[in-house]
Protein backbone atom coordinates (compact mmCIF):
# COMPACT_ATOMS: atom_id res chain seq x y z
CA UNK A 1 0.00 0.00 0.00
CA UNK A 2 1.42 3.42 -0.88
CA UNK A 3 1.83 6.10 1.77
CA UNK A 4 -0.56 8.41 -0.02
CA UNK A 5 -3.45 5.94 0.34
CA UNK A 6 -3.11 5.49 4.11
CA UNK A 7 -5.42 7.11 6.64
CA UNK A 8 -3.46 9.62 8.71
CA UNK A 9 -4.09 10.33 12.39
CA UNK A 10 -5.14 13.78 13.45
CA UNK A 11 -4.92 13.51 17.24
CA UNK A 12 -4.67 17.12 18.52
CA UNK A 13 -2.60 15.94 21.50
CA UNK A 14 0.20 14.78 19.23
CA UNK A 15 3.09 16.92 18.02
CA UNK A 16 2.85 18.37 14.47
CA UNK A 17 5.06 15.59 13.12
CA UNK A 18 3.32 12.77 15.02
CA UNK A 19 -0.08 13.82 13.63
CA UNK A 20 1.04 12.53 10.26
CA UNK A 21 1.93 9.05 11.44
CA UNK A 22 -0.24 6.40 9.72
CA UNK A 23 -2.72 4.51 11.87
CA UNK A 24 -1.15 1.45 13.40
CA UNK A 25 2.36 2.91 13.23
CA UNK A 26 2.81 2.47 16.99
CA UNK A 27 2.56 -1.27 16.48
CA UNK A 28 5.60 -1.27 14.21
CA UNK A 29 7.70 1.37 15.95
CA UNK A 30 10.06 -0.36 18.37
CA UNK A 31 9.83 2.11 21.25
CA UNK A 32 8.04 5.29 22.44
CA UNK A 33 11.26 7.23 21.86
CA UNK A 34 11.31 6.28 18.18
CA UNK A 35 7.58 7.01 17.89
CA UNK A 36 8.49 10.67 18.40
CA UNK A 37 11.18 11.42 15.79
CA UNK A 38 11.69 14.96 17.02
CA UNK A 39 12.53 13.96 20.59
CA UNK A 40 14.80 11.20 19.33
CA UNK A 41 16.67 13.66 17.15
CA UNK A 42 16.88 16.28 19.86
CA UNK A 43 18.95 13.90 21.93
CA UNK A 44 21.14 12.81 19.03
CA UNK A 45 21.74 15.57 16.53
CA UNK A 46 22.22 19.26 17.29
CA UNK A 47 21.62 20.40 13.71
CA UNK A 48 18.19 18.81 13.29
CA UNK A 49 17.10 19.70 16.81
CA UNK A 50 17.35 23.39 15.86
CA UNK A 51 15.20 22.99 12.75
CA UNK A 52 11.45 23.64 12.58
CA UNK A 53 9.54 20.38 13.05
CA UNK A 54 8.14 20.58 9.52
CA UNK A 55 11.67 20.59 8.03
CA UNK A 56 13.04 17.66 10.01
CA UNK A 57 11.56 14.86 7.85
CA UNK A 58 13.05 16.40 4.69
CA UNK A 59 16.41 16.86 6.40
CA UNK A 60 16.24 13.18 7.34
CA UNK A 61 15.48 12.28 3.72
CA UNK A 62 18.78 13.99 2.80
CA UNK A 63 20.44 12.09 5.67
CA UNK A 64 21.66 15.28 7.35
CA UNK A 65 21.52 13.31 10.60
CA UNK A 66 23.85 10.67 9.11
CA UNK A 67 26.89 12.49 7.66
CA UNK A 68 28.95 9.28 7.35
CA UNK A 69 26.99 8.34 4.24
CA UNK A 70 28.20 11.46 2.41
CA UNK A 71 31.68 10.07 1.76
CA UNK A 72 30.72 7.36 -0.77
CA UNK A 73 29.34 10.16 -2.94
CA UNK A 74 32.19 12.62 -2.48
CA UNK A 75 35.35 10.51 -2.29
CA UNK A 76 35.07 9.04 -5.83
CA UNK A 77 34.87 12.61 -7.17
CA UNK A 78 38.16 13.42 -5.43
CA UNK A 79 39.60 10.18 -6.77
CA UNK A 80 38.63 11.23 -10.29
CA UNK A 81 40.26 14.64 -9.78
CA UNK A 82 43.46 13.07 -8.42
CA UNK A 83 43.64 10.52 -11.21
CA UNK A 84 42.97 13.20 -13.84
CA UNK A 85 45.56 15.55 -12.37
CA UNK A 86 48.25 12.86 -12.35
CA UNK A 87 47.59 11.62 -15.88
CA UNK A 88 46.88 14.95 -17.60
CA UNK A 89 49.37 16.10 -20.23
CA UNK A 90 49.37 19.50 -18.54
CA UNK A 91 48.73 19.33 -14.82
CA UNK A 92 46.00 21.67 -13.49
CA UNK A 93 46.96 24.36 -11.00
CA UNK A 94 46.36 23.77 -7.27
CA UNK A 95 43.84 26.62 -7.31
CA UNK A 96 41.74 24.86 -9.96
CA UNK A 97 41.84 21.59 -8.03
CA UNK A 98 40.82 23.19 -4.73
CA UNK A 99 37.97 25.03 -6.44
CA UNK A 100 36.71 21.82 -7.99
CA UNK A 101 36.94 20.02 -4.65
CA UNK A 102 34.64 22.64 -3.14
CA UNK A 103 32.27 22.57 -6.11
CA UNK A 104 31.96 18.78 -5.99
CA UNK A 105 31.35 18.93 -2.24
CA UNK A 106 28.27 21.09 -2.79
CA UNK A 107 27.17 19.09 -5.82
CA UNK A 108 27.41 15.77 -3.95
CA UNK A 109 25.30 17.19 -1.11
CA UNK A 110 22.31 17.43 -3.47
CA UNK A 111 23.23 14.26 -5.39
CA UNK A 112 23.07 12.31 -2.15
CA UNK A 113 19.79 14.01 -1.22
CA UNK A 114 18.18 12.97 -4.50
CA UNK A 115 19.50 9.40 -4.36
CA UNK A 116 18.50 8.81 -0.74
CA UNK A 117 15.04 10.33 -1.13
CA UNK A 118 14.31 8.25 -4.22
CA UNK A 119 15.62 5.13 -2.52
CA UNK A 120 13.38 5.72 0.53
CA UNK A 121 10.38 6.28 -1.72
CA UNK A 122 10.93 3.02 -3.57
CA UNK A 123 11.74 1.07 -0.39
CA UNK A 124 9.03 2.41 1.92
CA UNK A 125 7.23 -0.94 2.19
CA UNK A 126 10.51 -2.75 2.88
CA UNK A 127 11.58 -0.06 5.35
CA UNK A 128 8.49 -0.64 7.51
CA UNK A 129 9.59 -4.25 7.99
CA UNK A 130 13.21 -3.50 8.99
CA UNK A 131 13.99 -2.31 12.50
CA UNK A 132 16.74 0.13 11.52
CA UNK A 133 14.72 1.83 8.78
CA UNK A 134 11.10 1.73 9.92
CA UNK A 135 11.35 5.24 11.39
CA UNK A 136 12.44 6.86 8.11
CA UNK A 137 10.21 9.80 7.13
CA UNK A 138 8.29 8.12 4.30
CA UNK A 139 7.99 4.77 6.07
CA UNK A 140 6.50 6.38 9.19
CA UNK A 141 4.22 8.67 7.17
CA UNK A 142 5.82 12.01 7.97
CA UNK A 143 6.32 12.60 4.22
CA UNK A 144 3.87 11.40 1.56
CA UNK A 145 4.94 9.66 -1.61
CA UNK A 146 3.98 12.70 -3.69
CA UNK A 147 5.97 15.04 -1.45
CA UNK A 148 8.94 12.70 -1.69
CA UNK A 149 8.82 12.69 -5.50
CA UNK A 150 8.71 16.50 -5.55
CA UNK A 151 11.60 16.70 -3.09
CA UNK A 152 13.66 14.27 -5.17
CA UNK A 153 13.03 16.43 -8.24
CA UNK A 154 14.09 19.53 -6.29
CA UNK A 155 17.37 17.87 -5.25
CA UNK A 156 18.06 16.86 -8.86
CA UNK A 157 17.38 20.39 -10.11
CA UNK A 158 19.57 21.84 -7.34
CA UNK A 159 22.54 20.06 -8.91
CA UNK A 160 22.15 22.18 -12.04
CA UNK A 161 23.88 25.41 -10.95
CA UNK A 162 27.01 23.50 -9.97
CA UNK A 163 27.08 21.49 -13.19
CA UNK A 164 26.75 24.72 -15.19
CA UNK A 165 30.19 25.73 -13.86
CA UNK A 166 31.72 22.62 -15.45
CA UNK A 167 32.21 21.55 -19.08
CA UNK A 168 28.96 20.46 -20.72
CA UNK A 169 30.04 16.82 -20.90
CA UNK A 170 29.95 16.71 -17.09
CA UNK A 171 26.20 17.40 -17.20
CA UNK A 172 25.66 14.42 -19.49
CA UNK A 173 27.59 12.19 -17.12
CA UNK A 174 25.67 13.58 -14.13
CA UNK A 175 22.32 12.86 -15.76
CA UNK A 176 23.35 9.27 -16.44
CA UNK A 177 24.67 8.92 -12.89
CA UNK A 178 21.31 10.07 -11.47
CA UNK A 179 19.57 7.52 -13.68
CA UNK A 180 21.86 4.78 -12.36
CA UNK A 181 21.01 5.73 -8.76
CA UNK A 182 17.35 5.60 -9.71
CA UNK A 183 17.64 2.10 -11.16
CA UNK A 184 19.74 0.90 -8.21
CA UNK A 185 16.78 1.44 -5.87
CA UNK A 186 14.97 -1.40 -7.67
CA UNK A 187 17.86 -3.88 -7.79
CA UNK A 188 17.38 -5.46 -4.35
CA UNK A 189 14.08 -6.88 -5.66
CA UNK A 190 15.61 -8.76 -8.59
CA UNK A 191 19.21 -9.67 -7.72
CA UNK A 192 21.39 -10.64 -4.79
CA UNK A 193 24.05 -8.22 -6.07
CA UNK A 194 22.59 -4.70 -5.67
CA UNK A 195 25.88 -3.58 -4.10
CA UNK A 196 27.63 -4.29 -7.40
CA UNK A 197 25.14 -2.11 -9.23
CA UNK A 198 25.48 0.63 -6.58
CA UNK A 199 29.18 0.76 -7.34
CA UNK A 200 28.50 1.93 -10.91
CA UNK A 201 26.99 5.38 -10.13
CA UNK A 202 29.63 5.94 -7.44
CA UNK A 203 32.39 5.00 -9.89
CA UNK A 204 30.85 7.24 -12.56
CA UNK A 205 32.13 10.19 -10.51
CA UNK A 206 35.60 9.35 -11.83
CA UNK A 207 34.42 10.29 -15.31
CA UNK A 208 32.99 13.60 -14.08
CA UNK A 209 36.17 14.37 -12.13
CA UNK A 210 38.36 13.78 -15.19
CA UNK A 211 36.01 15.65 -17.53
CA UNK A 212 35.97 18.66 -15.20
CA UNK A 213 39.74 18.95 -15.80
CA UNK A 214 39.38 18.52 -19.54
CA UNK A 215 41.06 15.10 -19.36
CA UNK A 216 39.92 12.54 -21.93
CA UNK A 217 39.60 9.48 -19.70
CA UNK A 218 38.60 7.32 -22.68
CA UNK A 219 41.63 8.07 -24.86
CA UNK A 220 43.67 5.13 -26.12
CA UNK A 221 46.40 5.68 -23.51
CA UNK A 222 43.94 6.01 -20.60
CA UNK A 223 40.94 3.78 -21.29
CA UNK A 224 42.49 0.70 -19.65
CA UNK A 225 43.68 2.68 -16.62
CA UNK A 226 40.27 4.33 -16.26
CA UNK A 227 38.50 0.98 -16.44
CA UNK A 228 40.79 -0.38 -13.73
CA UNK A 229 40.08 2.59 -11.46
CA UNK A 230 36.35 2.31 -12.17
CA UNK A 231 36.51 -1.34 -11.08
CA UNK A 232 38.37 -0.32 -7.91
CA UNK A 233 35.47 1.92 -6.88
CA UNK A 234 32.92 -0.81 -7.63
CA UNK A 235 34.87 -3.29 -5.48
CA UNK A 236 35.30 -0.68 -2.74
CA UNK A 237 31.53 -0.10 -2.73
CA UNK A 238 30.72 -3.81 -2.58
CA UNK A 239 33.11 -4.32 0.33
CA UNK A 240 31.77 -1.47 2.44
CA UNK A 241 28.08 -1.77 1.62
CA UNK A 242 28.01 -5.54 2.07
CA UNK A 243 29.26 -5.16 5.65
CA UNK A 244 26.72 -2.35 6.15
CA UNK A 245 23.91 -4.66 4.93
CA UNK A 246 24.75 -7.15 7.67
CA UNK A 247 23.07 -4.77 10.14
CA UNK A 248 19.68 -5.71 8.70
CA UNK A 249 20.28 -9.25 7.49
CA UNK A 250 17.63 -10.95 9.65
CA UNK A 251 14.94 -8.41 8.79
CA UNK A 252 16.01 -8.41 5.12
CA UNK A 253 15.54 -12.17 4.86
CA UNK A 254 12.03 -11.89 6.33
CA UNK A 255 11.13 -8.95 4.07
CA UNK A 256 12.53 -10.58 0.94
CA UNK A 257 15.28 -7.99 0.43
CA UNK A 258 18.20 -9.35 -1.60
CA UNK A 259 21.85 -8.40 -1.03
CA UNK A 260 25.37 -9.77 -1.19
CA UNK A 261 25.19 -10.06 2.61
CA UNK A 262 22.13 -12.32 2.36
CA UNK A 263 23.62 -14.38 -0.48
CA UNK A 264 26.97 -14.96 1.27
CA UNK A 265 25.82 -14.70 4.89
CA UNK A 266 28.09 -17.52 6.09
CA UNK A 267 31.15 -16.63 4.02
CA UNK A 268 31.11 -12.84 3.83
CA UNK A 269 34.59 -12.30 5.23
CA UNK A 270 36.12 -14.82 2.86
CA UNK A 271 34.42 -13.14 -0.12
CA UNK A 272 35.41 -9.64 0.95
CA UNK A 273 39.00 -10.71 1.62
CA UNK A 274 39.18 -11.89 -1.98
CA UNK A 275 37.71 -8.59 -3.21
CA UNK A 276 40.29 -6.63 -1.18
CA UNK A 277 43.02 -8.69 -2.87
CA UNK A 278 41.68 -7.80 -6.33
CA UNK A 279 41.24 -4.14 -5.33
CA UNK A 280 44.87 -3.85 -4.22
CA UNK A 281 46.07 -5.73 -7.31
CA UNK A 282 44.24 -3.23 -9.52
CA UNK A 283 45.76 -0.31 -7.61
CA UNK A 284 49.23 -1.78 -8.11
CA UNK A 285 48.51 -2.21 -11.81
CA UNK A 286 47.35 1.40 -12.14
CA UNK A 287 50.52 2.69 -10.50
CA UNK A 288 52.72 0.55 -12.70
CA UNK A 289 51.00 1.38 -15.99
CA UNK A 290 50.75 5.10 -15.16
CA UNK A 291 54.42 5.20 -14.10
CA UNK A 292 53.59 6.68 -10.70
CA UNK A 293 56.25 7.04 -8.03
CA UNK A 294 56.78 5.07 -4.83
CA UNK A 295 54.71 7.68 -3.00
CA UNK A 296 51.56 6.43 -4.72
CA UNK A 297 52.39 2.80 -3.93
CA UNK A 298 53.18 3.66 -0.32
CA UNK A 299 50.04 5.67 0.47
CA UNK A 300 47.36 4.32 -1.86
CA UNK A 301 48.38 0.68 -2.34
CA UNK A 302 49.96 -0.17 1.00
CA UNK A 303 47.66 2.15 2.93
CA UNK A 304 44.49 0.67 1.42
CA UNK A 305 45.70 -2.90 1.89
CA UNK A 306 46.59 -2.34 5.54
CA UNK A 307 43.34 -0.50 6.28
CA UNK A 308 40.98 -3.08 4.82
CA UNK A 309 42.87 -6.04 6.23
CA UNK A 310 42.62 -4.45 9.67
CA UNK A 311 38.93 -3.55 9.26
CA UNK A 312 37.96 -7.02 8.06
CA UNK A 313 39.84 -8.66 10.92
CA UNK A 314 38.17 -6.39 13.47
CA UNK A 315 34.55 -6.22 12.28
CA UNK A 316 31.92 -8.37 13.98
CA UNK A 317 29.27 -9.02 11.34
CA UNK A 318 26.74 -10.03 14.01
CA UNK A 319 27.07 -6.66 15.75
CA UNK A 320 25.23 -3.78 13.98
CA UNK A 321 27.38 -1.09 15.60
CA UNK A 322 30.53 -2.82 14.38
CA UNK A 323 29.14 -3.02 10.84
CA UNK A 324 28.24 0.68 10.91
CA UNK A 325 31.76 1.55 12.10
CA UNK A 326 33.24 -0.48 9.25
CA UNK A 327 31.05 1.38 6.76
CA UNK A 328 32.22 4.78 8.00
CA UNK A 329 35.89 3.84 8.26
CA UNK A 330 35.85 1.97 4.95
CA UNK A 331 34.45 4.88 2.99
CA UNK A 332 36.09 7.77 4.85
CA UNK A 333 39.54 6.44 5.70
CA UNK A 334 39.48 4.11 2.70
CA UNK A 335 38.67 7.08 0.50
CA UNK A 336 41.46 9.14 2.03
CA UNK A 337 43.88 6.29 1.43
CA UNK A 338 42.84 5.88 -2.21
CA UNK A 339 43.01 9.62 -2.89
CA UNK A 340 46.18 10.31 -0.88
CA UNK A 341 48.58 8.57 -3.25
CA UNK A 342 47.35 10.61 -6.23
CA UNK A 343 47.29 13.81 -4.17
CA UNK A 344 50.85 13.36 -2.85
CA UNK A 345 52.07 12.35 -6.31
CA UNK A 346 50.56 15.54 -7.74
CA UNK A 347 52.01 17.70 -4.94
CA UNK A 348 55.50 16.21 -5.42
CA UNK A 349 55.39 16.98 -9.14
CA UNK A 350 54.23 20.53 -8.45
CA UNK A 351 57.05 21.12 -5.98
CA UNK A 352 59.88 19.17 -7.66
CA UNK A 353 58.86 19.35 -11.30
CA UNK A 354 57.00 17.14 -13.77
CA UNK A 355 59.87 14.63 -14.04
CA UNK A 356 59.91 14.00 -10.29
CA UNK A 357 61.94 10.94 -9.28
CA UNK A 358 61.59 9.89 -5.62
CA UNK A 359 64.71 7.72 -5.56
CA UNK A 360 66.83 10.46 -7.02
CA UNK A 361 65.35 13.00 -4.62
CA UNK A 362 66.21 10.82 -1.62
CA UNK A 363 69.81 10.26 -2.81
CA UNK A 364 70.50 13.90 -3.57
Amino acid sequence: MSTGSQVLTQDPLLSPTERFLPKGIKEVLPSPELANPISALNSQNGLLSRMPASCVPFAQLMRLDKPAGFWPYYMPSLLGLGYGACTAQSAPSPGVLFSLCGLFYAYCFFLRGAACCWNDTMDQDFDRQVGRTRNRPIARGAVTTTQAHLFTAACVLAQGPFLMMLPLVCTYHAIFMNVLFGVYALMKRVTYYPQVFLGFPFAWSIFIGCASLGVDFASNDRIFLTTMLFTVVVLWTVICDTVYAHQDIKDDVKAGVKSVAVRFADSTKELLSMLVFFLVALLLGIGSLAHLSALYFMFTCCGSAALFIMLLAKVDLKEPASCASFFYAGFFYGGLSLVSGFAIEYAAREICGENFDLEQALLS
